[in-house]
């Protein structure tokens, strides 16, 4: 498959996943809504957070119709201007993408901790109540938002990296150059001597990213397994709360588990590929499209591994599906012979 077929992909996934994003989410949304919904309290909060969240990653994605290259061990997250803008913001918007992959997991992390507090330590589940709620958002949004900077500031186009972005531009996909833009993942410089050495800042830049994701799934991974551990202790939980907590605590899993391999697992191997000067050209697109399909499939996870939500679901289903027949039913009314009349007489 060429290179430039690729463009055609994404340019089909984007759109799906964006319609999957507001059809699933605007489900998910009515049934936490409704008053039937199991899930109260502050993790009725972070779901919608979550749903509103998914749904701007996916308009995000449709709108920077991105592209993932790797060429001269260096990993170009390009982005395909719909507007002409000055330099400096078209710069800034392919981070907008970096920011909704940091977000994702940060409130992937934040809800393993609730859930955490919730089963293991229910004392403290007031300190996600209320204005403290926010105090947890605004924390979230301030990692997203330094990793988003640092593939900004961090990552700097130079010559040697503009160059190989113009190579790849003309001769992988034929774009105009003018309207497009790139963010820059390469670690090493090489001299005239064809000598690599480190690059200063691109290496703390690799930190701060380091830091983010071992705080975000160093409290998933560790949180996860107490919860586990005490929801099958059953201790102090009736059968009808302990059902529950499995249940959030599956979805919550799953939810993990579907971006991990459609998502962090492969975008971290590219990650890696420029430091052992892996040239995987195009096919690294692959990512593209999975990136661009799973903020619709996510919310469809919730909605059949949560009881409720799934039998309200299924129930409506099959309504929608069943004609509307009205069946008549014949009954035969035996009366005894008279003198005005001896016969049987059928009434329908």
């Amino acid at each position: 498959m060429s290179d430039r077929q690729w463009i055609t992909i994404t340019d089909i996934a984007g759109p799906i996943g964006f319609s999957l994003s507001i059809l699933s989410n605007s489900i998910l949304l009515f049934l936490i809504f409704s008053r039937s919904s199991p899930i109260k309290g502050a993790y009725k909060n972070m779901l919608i957070v979550l749903c509103v969240f998914t749904v701007f990653y996916s308009f995000v994605e449709m709108m920077l119709k991105p592209l993932i290259h790797l060429y001269d061990d260096t990993l170009f997250l390009i982005q395909r201007k719909r507007f002409d803008l000055s330099k400096w913001i078209t710069r800034l918007i392919p981070t907008t993408y970096c920011w909704c992959y940091a977000m994702s997991f940060c409130l992937f992390a934040l809800q393993f901790l609730y859930r955490y507090v919730a089963v293991c330590k229910p004392q403290y589940v007031t300190y996600f109540t209320g204005g403290y709620f926010y105090y947890w958002l605004a924390l979230i949004l301030s990692l997203a938002t330094s990793w988003g900077l640092t593939a900004a500031f961090m990552f700097p186009q130079t010559n040697r990296t503009t160059e190989s972005f113009l190579f790849v531009i003309k001769n992988s996909y034929d774009l105009d150059p003018y309207w497009t833009d790139y963010v820059a993942y390469k670690y090493f410089d090489t001299d005239e001597n064809h000598v690599r050495w480190v690059n200063v800042l691109s290496m703390f830049g690799v930190l701060q990213h380091g830091l983010v994701i071992s705080l975000s799934f160093g409290t998933l991974f560790y949180c996860g397994f107490q919860t586990y551990v005490n929801i099958q202790k059953n201790t102090g939980m009736s059968s009808r709360t302990r059902s529950l907590q499995l249940q959030l605590f599956r979805a919550l899993v799953a939810q993990t588990c579907l971006p991990m391999f459609m998502m962090y697992i492969p975008i971290g191997f590219m990650f890696s590929c420029p430091y052992f000067d892996l040239q995987l050209g195009a096919i690294t697109n692959y990512q593209t499209v999975m990136a661009q399909l799973y903020p619709g499939i996510d919310p469809f996870v919730v909605l059949f591994l949560i009881d409720s939500y799934r039998r309200t679901i299924c129930r409506n289903t099959i309504k929608s599906g069943m004609p509307s027949q009205v069946e008549f039913s014949t009954t035969t009314v035996k009366v005894k012979p008279s003198v005005s009349s001896n016969a049987l007489i059928s009434v329908d």
